[in-house]
């Protein structure tokens, strides 16, 4: 008998960090899929049903996460995973995660909900793994990235010296501008996630916990 399919309703804000919202999919598009992927151990079980947050009801982000987490129950879907970017500092990155850890909790708390802010966005995280943006982007060299990716300033401060900004910068000589589809690749070949953790210690590693806590068991 083929094996049962477990299904994971994917929450975030852009095309980027979950890919096109629509039909339940493989997890090959989206950053967060993808990485979701690769912390679970590639289970061919893993389907991804994505949404964006724009997409849910209006209130505070504990409210979307409730609602949220009712929404996945109501479609069948086996778990819940939602990820937003800081997009500032890091007291804007503990607000954040304050929010969603509230809405977490809340009930239903037994259904499987993983939470994560990325700082000071997904873009972040796709920094920490040279040797990935060189396979990824198929570029001649390893490129010379941030030594603390999450440092970098949020892209509503600066643009340029944002990790969006910088990534761009780093496959721009092969590409006017980094796409979705180009941060797949990169997520795509990013295999070390010890490595991510450890770059990122403030906000991937945490998420990484969370997968690893509520989601990796169900596989």
């Amino acid at each position: 008998m083929p094996e049962a399919t477990v299904t994971i309703e994917v929450i975030g804000e852009g095309k980027a960090d979950v890919g096109q919202p629509g039909e339940t999919i493989l997890p090959e598009k989206g950053v967060v899929p993808i990485l979701l992927h690769k912390l679970c151990g590639k289970p061919a079980a893993m389907r991804i049903r994505p949404q964006r947050i724009a997409q849910l009801q209006k209130g505070n982000r504990s409210r979307k996460v409730r609602f949220a987490k009712t929404q996945a129950r109501v479609n069948k879907s086996d778990a819940l995973v939602f990820v937003i970017d800081s997009e500032g500092d890091y007291k804007e990155f503990n607000r954040k995660t304050g929010e969603l850890r509230k809405g977490r909790d809340a009930e239903p708390s037994d259904f499987p909900t993983a939470i994560g802010v990325a700082q000071p966005c997904i873009e972040a995280w796709l920094l920490a793994d040279a040797p990935a943006i060189r396979m990824g982007m198929d570029l001649p060299g390893t490129p010379d990235v941030p030594d603390a990716p999450e440092k970098l300033p949020g892209p509503p401060v600066d643009e340029k010296k944002s990790p969006k900004g910088v990534l761009a910068k780093l496959v721009r000589s092969r590409h006017k501008e980094c796409s979705s589809n180009d941060k797949n690749k990169i997520a795509r070949a990013m295999n070390d996630m010890e490595l991510v953790r450890k770059r990122c210690p403030l906000s991937f590693a945490p998420f990484a916990d969370e997968v690893n806590q509520h989601i990796r068991p169900l596989f």
